[in-house]
């Protein structure tokens, strides 16, 4: 069985989300699957009737029209969040180019609104584990599937949350004058794929990578 750094659950308890939950699932049950397969850049087997979706370098299965996810190769499950924003995905992505235009959150569809949280709960910590050792970034999202990215005088490590929602990571180290900086970004077509709430589970990836980061810390 291959180990998953995304953490996995016999059971994984929505709590106040169950109704939101369900109604994703019942929304990923209306349309064509293989409509849906296309536009999301995902697998549709027939044959399982089931969704092959790939999440953080993680390929989990998506029963149809049930809903129901796993990760592959068990009967384990994500974290709640994780099953609520890919069952979004599915149901949301329209197959719009990615546009490899990076913006911040506020930039995307009423950003503003939620952008002071985004920054306290996805961004500053960021900041505060890896400010001191930007390089240690690269070798956290390794696991995740992270890639290096260099574009116009923009550098950074990009993770890939699903298919066509790419996350572009960055990290400022600190000297005497400044402080440690980060910031996430995402394409410009990130809507597209996604609602603006569902992008601040950029939050939980952070959660993810300072998790790695910290075991291994552990034992050097």
């Amino acid at each position: 069985m291959t180990t998953s750094a995304i953490p996995l659950y016999s059971y994984s308890d929505p709590k106040n989300y169950s109704h939101v939950l369900e109604m994703a699932r019942q929304e990923l049950a209306c349309g064509s699957p293989e409509d849906k397969a296309t536009r999301s850049g995902c697998l549709f087997d027939s044959n399982l009737s089931a969704f092959v979706v790939t999440m953080l370098n993680h390929s989990f299965t998506v029963s149809y029209p049930k809903g129901q996810i796993k990760y592959s190769g068990n009967d384990l499950e994500p974290h709640f969040v994780f099953q609520l924003i890919m069952l979004h995905y599915l149901s949301r992505a329209d197959g719009t180019p990615l546009s490899h235009t990076f913006i911040p959150y506020r930039q995307l569809a009423g950003g503003g609104s939620y952008e002071r949280a985004f920054l306290k709960r996805a961004v500053q910590p960021l900041a505060q584990v890896f400010g001191n050792c930007p390089e240690m970034l690269p070798r956290a999202a390794a696991p995740f599937g992270g890639l290096p990215y260099h574009k116009k005088g923009v550098s950074g490590t990009l993770l890939y949350l699903f298919p066509r929602v790419p996350l572009l990571y960055r990290i400022w180290a600190g000297d005497e004058e400044l402080p440690a900086g980060a910031n996430i970004l995402f394409d410009s077509t990130a809507n597209h794929y996604l609602h603006t709430e569902d992008l601040a589970a950029a939050q939980n990836v952070t959660e993810l990578l300072v998790k790695i980061h910290r075991m291994r810390s552990l034992t050097v």
